[in-house]
């Protein structure tokens, strides 16, 4: 890694305050219905979003952006377990808020491979040099991608499933004011893919 700072870092200090944003936005749904007597905001959300030359460490780039990114995933799981842990039902309410948030948000792109390269360029999947995201097929119609790791449920614990499950209902979001659908297959492939006229 460089000792300066380059797109890339910026790049991905983008996502990370894309997941922080999230997160900020499921913390302050569930204070409005009072789902816990502790300060929420306190335990689970970052209040440092200066400029990121202001806050990294240039001797360490690479690990100051890797312990970022691990902070952010851990917070982000222990809220939503916390929170769902006994109250099954409130994962269909947080499924909610992230879709409301990611059609707040919203992407363009004339072309499933633009509308993919928007996504790519808010949700967080680990550093660059993980390459998780492989790219199946490309066409202005549809495009496919595969993970080459699940670099999230670590961070969930068992509950996995809900790090999915919360990260598509905000993709939909994202793509309600485009003319293309998200969808996963049998596979495990993500699919982005016109929507019908």
């Amino acid at each position: 890694m460089s000792a300066f700072l380059g797109p890339i870092h910026f790049w991905l200090y983008k996502k990370i305050q894309f997941q922080e944003a999230l997160i900020d936005e499921l913390v302050a749904y569930a204070r409005v219905h009072n789902w816990s007597a502790e300060d929420l905001a306190d335990k689970y959300c970052t209040k440092d979003r200066r400029e990121l030359e202001e806050v990294i460490d240039e001797a360490n780039i690479h690990g100051w952006l890797q312990s970022r990114i691990h902070d952010a995933e851990g917070r982000y799981a222990a809220f939503v377990n916390a929170m769902v842990e006994g109250h099954a039902e409130r994962l269909e309410e947080l499924k909610q808020a992230a879709y409301d948030f990611g059609k707040n948000q919203g992407v363009s792109g004339e072309t499933a491979p633009a509308v993919y390269h928007q996504l790519d360029d808010l949700l967080l999947d680990g550093m660059p040099c993980d390459m998780v995201n492989q790219v199946v097929d490309s066409t202005d119609e549809r495009f496919v991608w595969q993970q080459a790791m699940d670099i999230h449920s670590s961070f969930w614990g068992d509950n996995g499933a809900y790090y999915y499950a919360l990260r598509q209902a905000m993709i939909k979001g994202l793509l309600a004011g485009t003319d293309f659908a998200f969808t996963q297959e049998a596979d495990g492939a993500f699919v982005i893919s016109r929507k019908a006229a």
